[in-house]
């Protein structure tokens, strides 16, 4: 079962755009919008050929992120960083493309050189702490993350990352303790929920489980990990067709481990 990461970029105004809050949850792909995207690519291209600066390399960057290229958005955040290097958003949009191919160290020299430019926002300390927490590296997490909450205090996403700092080292108690301040912030946070129930399913209390997969999947009817991992806590109660149902759903909603699943123990069962 996937423990959920929460990768943010922060909301703050630069010269070449306001990135957006990106959620890295497992929902189906879009691929509908894929042509789009791909012709304003082709558009941005041609504006580059035509007078090439950072700003459009920055952009390009920013569509080929939305059609999962992220080492064509890190080629193009490159461009960019040598033709306006004290552009800092250009670091922190690459270190977020750097992650999705798990290329931790070089996120984490990028998020650094973030917080080095900019030590009072609070995206920095936050997002590098994730970094550290994929690395193991959790003093240096907690210390970012400390950092994160003096500079926003009760700030519900970095409580929520320390709810996963502790989960990943098998705290569950403490990683439960901040999971429930997060909701307590934000009750529509469906990834505390989720994380609850993987919490409570580790610790064979599917009941309980399956109770936070539900609270996860009314808040979010799309979030197919939801119904994979309630299906999971199902199948350990023995309720086949209960699980078959969660993973009939899951698969329709584009989660390829859920169709195998489904054809694994769904047909056993029938």
């Amino acid at each position: 079962m996937r423990i959920l990461t929460l990768l943010v970029l922060f909301i703050t105004t630069f010269s070449f755009a306001q990135t957006e809050l990106i959620d890295n949850t497992s929902v189906q792909i879009d691929t509908v919008r894929y042509k789009g995207i791909r012709n304003r690519i082709k558009d941005q291209t041609y504006f580059i050929n035509m007078n090439p600066s950072a700003e459009k390399y920055f952009k390009r960057a920013q569509l080929k992120t939305q059609i999962d290229d992220y080492k064509g958005a890190i080629e193009d955040y490159d461009l960019a960083a040598k033709m306006a290097p004290n552009e800092i958003t250009i670091y922190y949009n690459r270190a977020a493309a750097k992650e999705r191919i798990n290329d931790l160290e070089g996120a984490y020299n990028d998020f650094t050189k973030t917080i080095e430019s900019m030590p009072n926002n609070e995206w920095g300390w936050h997002d590098r702490a994730l970094i550290e927490i994929k690395q193991k590296k959790y003093n240096e997490a907690e210390k970012d993350l400390e950092k994160a909450l003096s500079l926003k205090p009760n700030w519900e996403i970095a409580v929520f990352s320390k709810g996963l700092l502790y989960q990943e080292q098998q705290d569950f108690d403490k990683a439960i303790i901040f999971y429930t301040q997060s909701l307590a912030l934000n009750p529509n946070n469906y990834l505390a929920f989720n994380n609850l129930g993987f919490i409570y399913f580790s610790q064979k209390k599917y009941d309980l489980a399956i109770s936070k997969y539900s609270e996860a999947i009314v808040l979010n009817l799309n979030y197919f990990n939801a119904y994979r991992n309630r299906a999971d806590a199902k199948i350990a109660k023995k309720d086949f067709q209960g699980a078959c149902q969660d993973l009939n759903i899951a698969s329709g909603l584009g989660d390829k481990k859920a169709e195998k699943i489904l054809n694994d123990v769904c047909k056993k069962n029938n």
